[in-house]
């Protein structure tokens, strides 16, 4: 059994790209943008690559948008 996740494992590449692009202030959208198809042809990732790049935008800080409730409402949270 590999130590490696299965996004290092199938995709090492693109793990190599993520760290490049980690806790930058586009990183959220460029996680989005893995997991997101925009073009309407990507095959799209096995499962549990999926899975793997769907932790990794937990971890992410999500951007405020103009009309972001639920970023407001967490705000809301901290402080009550």
């Amino acid at each position: 059994m590999s130590d490696l996740s299965p996004l290092e494992e199938h995709f090492p590449r693109l793990v190599h790209e993520i760290v490049a692009f980690w806790g930058s202030p586009d990183c959220f959208e460029k996680l989005q943008g893995l997991l997101v198809d925009s073009r309407g042809s990507r095959q799209g990732f096995p499962e549990d690559v999926y899975s793997d790049l769907s932790l990794l935008l937990t971890l992410v800080p999500r951007p405020k948008g103009p009309y972001d409730i639920w970023s407001e409402a967490a705000d809301a949270d901290k402080t009550a």
